[in-house]
This record gives C-alpha cells, structure tokens and sequence, in this order.
C-alpha cells in the first residue's frame, strides 16, 4: 500500500518530487522511491513500478484467455474474466481458472460414465429378457384361450379331406423347444408338432438344464431343476409346457414352419380344433384338441389351427 505523508510547508523543493519539483510528494513507493500525482496516476507506486504492475496484469490476463478460450467472458463473477476493481483491472488468477476446469472436467466424466453404465445394465437387461421376449413377442405371458362360436372348415389334402371343427380361439407366444416334421398317417393335416414353454419355464436358466424329446406325436422333457429362483415345481412345468400339433391354414405359413428352429421365439394365432380326416381309402381318422394346459399324457396335446404365425421377427397369414 502506498503512504500518505502530510506535505511540510516548508521552503519550495523541500517535500517537492525530486523529477516534478513543482509538485508534492504523495507517496512512497514500495521500492523506496518517493513520488508525486505526475510520477505515478496509480497513487500507489512510482512510475517505473506502475509500469511493470500494468505488465504483469496484461500478461496474466492473456495466461487465463488462452487457458480458456472457449469460455465467455459475459459473466465475469462465475468463469473469472476481466471486471472492474478499485484499484484496476485483475483476472482471477490462473489456478483457479485450472480448478475450475478441472471441477468442471470431473462432473462430465461422471455424468457421461453414469449413463454409460445405465446403457450397459440396459443392455444387459435386455440380453437376460431376450430369452423369454424379444421381437414382440412376450413368451412370459399366459396363452389366451377364449370361447367363440361354432367353426368349422374343410381342407381338401393330398390323401383326402379333412373336416375342422372348434369353439375356442386360442393365441400362445412361447419359446420353441423342439421342433419337428411328420411323415405318418395324419401329417397331410398335421405336418408339424413344436414343443413350447412359455412363462419361467422359458428362461435359458431353466430349459438349459432340461432335456427336450419329440417322437410319436408326443413330447417329454426330463432332468432336474433346483437351487432356487423360479418356481419350477412339477405341476408348474405341467402347465407351462405344451405339445403342439399345427395345422397351417394355408401353403405359406406350412412353409414357413419348416423354418422354425428350437430357440426361436413365436407366436401363433388361431383356433384350437378338432381334425377328422375321410382318406381316399374311406377311412376316418380322428384327432381331438386338449382345451387345458393342466393336463399330461395321451390326449394332452393342443392342435391348432395356425391362421397367423411369426417367427422371431417374420410374420406369415
């Protein structure tokens, strides 16, 4: 700080500044040098001290806009810009500007690791659920069996004519299992049978410990299940899994059933049938639908009348 000493009204020259002798001495500066208004407009150092003081203030204030060019310089309180100061213009010092950026540095790389974690757990959500949904199909729901009125068709077949006949639609979305195609008395009609699970029965952590079987129109599974985590009791497997026989309303969706693959996820709509088919030879044989899912052993079986089928993302009617 500079120092204000009282002139003494003395002689001229005595208390004058030695370069001004026509004007007082107003301060010492902090060198030592006294100094009078004409030597100094700081009122604070002589003049060859104002000088280097305007340097150093010029050159940190070029420090900080090259530490932060980006930064605006609008709002001086907060990013530390030139502003006004009583005793002249001073940047925030340099350190600060660094903290600042640092702080700043820290809060987005917290943020942007947060929503990379987010992502990943969705991800990982994702890759858990996509054994029991995805394509838009939801193989943890129920089948939905409703009653409906009276249907029947007939389907003229290679070794005959076969008449359906129903009174309940029905829709599953299920995970297949097993898969399998028919050559046998009956297959003119019922081409393929697929092996469903749906619900937690359908979880990879589940049907990966089970073994799947298909043969003679019936399908069985085997193994054995513990360790907690879902309910898999015997009378939950019984009511979760299904032996399908499918019977495709026309020639595009029974190709498309010669597609599909155990692991795949469908969803079949349709009707649940009963099948009589009169042969060229005049016989008659009879296949009749299971309407419960509670149900095990011979007569089981749903057949189903497939009028819409989709396999993982493809659809066929």
């Amino acid at each position: 700080m500079g120092i204000h000493p009282t002139p003494d009204p003395g002689p001229q020259g005595q208390n004058c500044c030695p370069v001004h002798p026509s004007e007082p001495i107003i301060g010492l500066c902090g060198c030592g040098a006294l100094f009078c208004r004409k030597c100094s407009p700081s009122a604070v150092f002589c003049a060859r001290c104002h000088a280097q003081h305007e340097n150093l203030t010029r050159s940190r204030s070029q420090a900080a806009v090259i530490a932060a060019p980006a930064w605006p310089a609008v709002n001086s309180t907060r990013f530390g810009a030139v502003h006004d100061h009583p005793h002249g213009p001073h940047a925030r010092p340099l350190s600060q500007r660094v903290l600042l950026e640092a702080l700043t540095l820290t809060i987005l790389t917290v943020v942007v690791f947060g929503m990379i974690f987010q992502m990943q757990n969705r991800a990982f959500s994702f890759s858990s659920a996509g054994d029991i949904s995805g394509y838009g199909i939801n193989a943890a729901a129920e089948p939905i069996q409703k009653q409906t009125n009276p249907f029947k068709t007939i389907l003229a077949v290679s070794d005959g004519e076969a008449t359906l006949s129903s009174d309940a639609s029905y829709s599953i979305s299920a995970k297949v299992e097993s898969a399998k195609a028919y050559d046998d008395s009956i297959s003119s009609v019922i081409p393929y049978d697929l092996l469903l699970t749906w619900g937690d029965m359908a979880d990879s952590d589940v049907d990966s410990k089970l073994t799947w079987e298909q043969g003679n129109r019936q399908g069985s599974v085997s193994g054995t299940l513990g360790g907690g985590g879902a309910d898999v009791s015997t009378s939950y497997v019984i009511n979760h899994v299904s032996n399908n026989h499918l019977v495709p309303a026309n020639d595009r969706i029974r190709e498309a059933m010669a597609s599909i693959r155990p692991g795949d996820l469908v969803k079949i709509d349709g009707r649940l049938v009963d099948v009589r088919l009169h042969t060229d030879d005049s016989r008659v044989l009879a296949v009749n639908t299971s309407k419960t899912r509670v149900d095990q052993g011979d007569g089981a079986c749903e057949v189903i009348y497939v009028e819409y089928l989709k396999i993982n993302e493809k659809s066929y009617r």
